[in-house]
């Protein structure tokens, strides 16, 4: 069975004619079923699926790894285009998850969460599921989600705020998926609010998993210190990952520690990359 991924949005283009905005999204193809992990921000979706040669009335199903607006702002124009397709999400994804963007407390929060509401999206013809545990969304492909979180493994990122309080955003909706390929298990990730070593060793506790053909996807390391991003590089050899492609939030300085460390195993998977596995 072939697996497929497609990164159709990320801040950055592998190829002219695409175009980079600040989010993530990629689509998932195998067995005749396609699969939209995020949906970007909106801008560069409809672009780079016609680039790309993509038909979005193909996509079965949306799943989300979070609420915010750059993972979500795409998702009325993919509803709209597919058939009244299936969204899987964390129930607490439409939490009003904001940004302080100065020290100031005068100064507002920005809002950062989905730009629609569950009623725009029902009527536009999406259809929810939500599940705030981990479980199969499709064969060999479980939405992982609803960790017990390790403090010191999280990469929290200060700024965020859940409603017009001062309380940290906890990121409560953050999910990941994990898809069985033939080559082995591949760990896709929207932003990795939960941090990456800490999404790891709950696969590995939870699931008896110890080895990952590939980690994909955004990875928040531009929040984690020295000694963090050591543990997770040692934790990458010690699961024998052969790809270790980052995108979107992943930082610059973390992703030149990565390159250097891994070499020819590091990629940039930026819009237009694709990574396949098994045989057509």
């Amino acid at each position: 069975m072939a697996t497929t991924l497609t990164i159709i949005c990320d801040n950055g283009i592998s190829r002219p004619g695409l175009v980079g905005e600040h989010g993530f999204s990629v689509l998932i193809e195998r067995e005749g079923k396609t699969l939209l992990f995020d949906t970007g921000p909106g801008m560069s979706l409809p672009i780079n699926f016609e680039a790309l040669g993509k038909d979005p009335g193909s996509v079965d199903k949306i799943i989300l790894s979070h609420g915010h607006y750059d993972h979500t702002g795409g998702l009325r124009w993919i509803v709209e285009k597919a058939c009244k397709p299936e969204i899987i999400a964390h129930p607490a994804v439409f939490s009003r998850h904001m940004v302080r963007e100065s020290t100031d407390i005068s100064v507002p929060a920005r809002f950062i969460g989905c730009p629609f509401t569950r009623r725009e999206l029902e009527d536009a013809g999406a259809r929810f599921k939500f599940l705030e545990k981990t479980g199969a969304v499709e064969e060999g492909i479980t939405f992982l989600t609803g960790y017990a979180l390790d403090p010191e493994k999280v990469a929290l990122d200060k700024r965020l705020i859940l409603g017009d309080g001062l309380d940290v955003d906890l990121m409560e909706d953050d999910a990941s998926l994990l898809i069985d390929t033939e080559e082995g298990y591949v760990l896709l990730l929207g932003c990795a609010h939960a941090g990456v070593l800490n999404i790891i060793d709950y696969i590995k506790e939870t699931l008896g998993i110890t080895r990952l053909k590939a980690v994909l996807g955004g990875t928040h390391l531009m929040f984690y210190g020295a000694q963090s991003l050591s543990r997770l590089m040692d934790k990458f050899d010690e699961f024998k990952v052969d790809i270790i492609g980052v995108s979107h939030c992943t930082g610059m300085q973390a992703a030149l520690k990565l390159a250097a460390r891994f070499g020819q195993r590091f990629a940039v998977a930026s819009a237009g990359c694709v990574f396949r596995w098994g045989e057509v």
